[in-house]
């Protein structure tokens, strides 16, 4: 009886951050109707991006309610998978919901702090260009891990096939908007080649392997 309730108590409030973030995306939607529109087809077109081509972007109200959202869905997904693909980490650190939304909010706000920074110390736009597009492409596409968190709270059992697809799909649409946005720019990236190369190297991939390493020795 007590595993039941505490069951269904973890399932009411893993459901109101889903239903918070879709309240967000709601109150987004009405207030900023026009950017809807623009952000549905993110990857396919430039429009949404070119919105803020004169304005701040990431102090705009609509790219910061968005950005809640991933924030919101992503670490709700990672706190969903993690006893399932890295037991061990769980029982070491005993991770709860706040703990991986404390670590992925700081991960991105001083990730992103360091690219901004780079990009005025070396008055490098191609940098920034990226970096406005990366945050756009990752809040859109954690939209499908809404879908994966929702499908993991209401199974009995985790199933892993519908994990590994939730990640690929996840991965393949935000790969999609960066090739296509590295396309549109080809020419500044070209001209810029030493810059984008230490910024992949630097910025994007090592810390990728610091945390993929980190996880596999804990």
């Amino acid at each position: 009886m007590e595993t039941n309730l505490r069951t269904i108590f973890q399932e009411d409030w893993m459901g109101f951050i889903l239903v918070g973030a879709l309240l967000l995306i709601s109150w987004s939607k009405f207030l900023y109707p026009q950017l809807y529109s623009q952000y549905k087809s993110l990857l396919f077109n430039q429009k949404y991006l070119l919105s803020f081509h004169k304005g701040k972007m990431l102090s705009h109200p609509y790219v910061l309610s968005m950005g809640i959202v991933s924030w919101l869905n992503l670490s709700l997904f990672c706190y969903l998978i993690i006893p399932d693909l890295f037991p061990g980490l769980e029982n070491q650190f005993k991770l709860s919901y706040l703990h991986i939304a404390t670590y992925s909010a700081s991960f991105i706000v001083i990730k992103t702090w360091i690219q901004l920074l780079l990009t005025r110390v070396f008055d490098n736009q191609l940098i920034k260009r990226l970096l406005l597009s990366k945050l756009s492409f990752l809040s859109f596409s954690s939209l499908v891990l809404a879908i994966g968190s929702l499908l993991l709270i209401y199974l009995s059992n985790h199933n892993l096939i519908i994990i590994y697809s939730i990640i690929s799909l996840f991965l393949l649409l935000y790969l999609i908007g960066c090739f296509n946005e590295l396309r549109n720019h080809k020419k500044i990236a070209f001209k810029h080649l030493l810059y984008f190369i230490l910024y992949l190297c630097s910025l994007e991939i090592a810390p990728l392997i610091i945390i993929i390493n980190y996880l596999k020795i804990a």
